[in-house]
């Protein structure tokens, strides 16, 4: 009687074992998943270290506001209407070491392969969180020569969820003009970096 009762205690010790094991590999692979959800892309991993662009934060121009609001709703959006996702936004431009040269030290630049660029769009000129991000990166030569081997994504505010990525049309549709200074807009630059640029 009292070894089938042993029995039973060791049982008990070895389901509670499993129990406990179990509970801390979920643990883990929560974490985990925690961890890879939190994990900014790749590409844009710690750009609010990179050099900032523009210092204050400038209102969205209504021919990109127009352009992005089409992409992120393909069946149109009220332009000057409260729906319009970009109608009265800021941004802030950042741009890693590789580029930051033909940036803010270019009147015709060359983008090396490797630069990339990322714009914040913020609710406000105050806001330190951005509700999306849109980038630019610089790939190999014949990547898309149409628009300078540009790469453009759409990524969320956090920075770790992709939106769109690519050779993303409504991107490339505006930018294409702007063949002179490599496909980057650069209307954000202040008076006194553009009256430096060689």
């Amino acid at each position: 009687m009292k070894f089938g009762k042993f029995k039973f205690v060791i049982l008990g010790v070895w389901v509670l074992c499993a129990l406990v094991f179990f509970m801390n590999l979920w643990a883990r692979n929560e974490s985990a998943a925690a961890q890879a959800k939190n994990k900014q892309v790749k590409e844009i991993e710690g750009y609010k270290n990179w050099t900032k662009v523009n210092s204050v934060p400038q209102l969205m121009p209504e021919r990109v506001a127009q352009a992005c609001s089409i992409w992120l709703s393909p069946k149109g959006i009220e332009i000057d209407g409260s729906k319009n996702p970009h109608r009265d936004t800021y941004f802030t431009v950042y741009v890693n070491e590789i580029g930051r040269a033909a940036m803010l030290e270019r009147k015709n630049p060359k983008f090396p392969e490797g630069s990339v660029i990322v714009k914040e769009k913020l609710p406000d000129e105050k806001s330190q969180a951005p509700q999306l991000l849109t980038v630019m990166i610089k790939q190999k030569k014949g990547y898309n020569a149409e628009t300078g081997d540009w790469e453009y994504m759409v990524v969320d505010g956090t920075g770790t969820k992709v939106e769109g990525r690519g050779n993303l049309q409504n991107c490339q549709s505006c930018h294409i003009a702007y063949q002179k200074s490599d496909y980057i807009f650069r209307t954000y630059l202040d008076e006194k970096t553009e009256s430096k640029l060689k």
